[in-house]
């Protein structure tokens, strides 16, 4: 079957492979998602990711919350992926409360909002929902889940675009953190493989060194 966002996603060139990694971000790795730049170019792939984010979820609660549901993106990558979902929920049954994060607290003096990371509201019957569009070693997650605490802000489950299966989720889950993604990094090879857009061995390779630097 054809998979839409993954399509969108390789057309738009997120998938960097050897020597374009190198060149972009000057990283040892053969292969890297790059969901920070051409990305921007293309609000109709951020709608789709939106979409897919917000499929997910529901998918996650079951269609239906006992809870009010709120989605919050890790700054500054997914904030914008965050926004999409909650704007693609307007109109569904799962609507989504729209959150945002600053990568530093506010500058003001003081207050309630003076010294905080979060902006928006909060109530403690919501459940949380961070978004990121990668996971490896899970730390920005865990630097989040911290800033968050600060306001009384409980984070009820992660979602990432793409797992890399490089050991986050399990460190975030021995943590008591539900994990979820739209795609693990071997569903995604898999699936450029079997659409004859990446080689075989190219795939091995990658899945290779990335089991070989696990995080713990």
């Amino acid at each position: 079957m054809v998979d839409k966002l993954l399509e969108s996603i390789w057309k738009a060139g997120l998938i960097l492979l050897g020597r374009q990694v190198y060149e972009q971000y000057a990283l040892s790795t053969p292969i890297f998602i790059d969901l920070r730049h051409r990305l921007y170019e293309d609000v109709r792939l951020i709608e789709q990711i939106g979409c897919a984010l917000h499929r997910k979820i529901c998918e996650i609660v079951g269609g239906v919350s006992p809870a009010p549901q709120q989605i919050l993106g890790i700054p500054d990558t997914a904030t914008p992926l965050a926004l999409a979902a909650a704007m693609a929920s307007l109109g569904t049954g799962l609507p989504l409360i729209y959150g945002q994060m600053r990568k530093r607290p506010a500058a003001y003096p003081g207050g309630v909002y003076g010294v905080s990371s979060f902006m928006g509201t909060y109530r403690p019957d919501r459940e949380i929902t961070l978004v990121d569009d990668v996971m490896a070693s899970g730390r920005s997650k865990l630097w989040a889940i911290e800033e968050l605490a600060k306001n009384g802000i409980h984070v009820t489950r992660i979602l990432v675009v793409v797992d890399r299966e490089q050991g986050g989720n399990e460190i975030l889950r021995e943590r008591g953190y539900p994990v979820y993604c739209l795609y693990t990094i071997s569903q995604m090879l898999e699936y450029f493989v079997q659409t004859g857009k990446i080689e075989p061995a190219a795939a091995r390779e990658a899945l290779d060194h990335l089991r070989a630097k696990h995080f713990h």
